[in-house]
């Protein structure tokens, strides 16, 4: 069969259904419209009596707040102990140029207590006493000791004596962190003593 026959056979079909199904809703004469009806309830008629006012409720008297109780007196502070601290030395007035005079700075007061900061060891006698010089110089009371060490020679930096442990170990850390070496606190003992 041809292709084209095919086709025409196929739309005739799709009249002939076509017209089947809608012929007879056309030629009814059917109003298929429905009417739908609502009913709805009358207006409500408003009161026109007056309304009341309300009372206003009688409130009991205020009660008076008792006095407010002063805050409480902060704690005194506890006192500090005693650091090796001590104020820079009075600047050098610098002399002419033509006497050259080299000062020292005046030694460090000594605190009395019983511990010290052991900063640095050093091989070297000129080595340990220059960083002596700079802690002096930054206000620390630092002495020099010279001992021995499986049979070698060294020079100990200490920075004290101080009257607690706890006060060694704030001088210690704030060393540390100036210079960036961590020192040790040890017993102020004969091993220890200024020489």
């Amino acid at each position: 069969m041809e292709h084209g026959l095919k086709q025409r056979i196929i739309g005739a079909l799709v009249l002939v259904i076509a017209a089947v199904i809608f012929l007879p809703m056309l030629l009814s004469g059917q109003d298929e419209t429905v009417e739908v009806q609502v009913e709805v309830p009358a207006a409500p008629v408003l009161d026109d009596t007056p309304i009341a006012t309300a009372e206003l409720p009688q409130l009991p008297e205020p009660v008076p707040v008792p006095d407010i109780p002063a805050p409480p007196q902060p704690a005194e502070p506890e006192p500090v102990p005693d650091v090796a601290l001590i104020e820079p030395p009075a600047p050098v007035t610098t002399p002419e140029p033509s006497t050259p005079v080299v000062t020292e700075p005046a030694p460090a007061p000594v605190a009395e207590g019983g511990w010290v900061v052991q900063q640095a060891s050093f091989s070297s006698q000129s080595n340990a006493e220059s960083f002596r010089q700079t802690l002096a110089a930054q206000g620390y009371n630092a002495y020099v000791r010279a001992g021995q060490v499986d049979g070698k020679s060294i020079v100990r930096v200490y920075v004290g004596p101080l009257s607690s442990r706890e006060a060694a170990t704030r001088i210690r850390d704030e060393l540390q962190r100036r210079h960036q070496s961590k020192g040790l606190v040890v017993a102020y003992d004969d091993s220890t003593r200024t020489p």
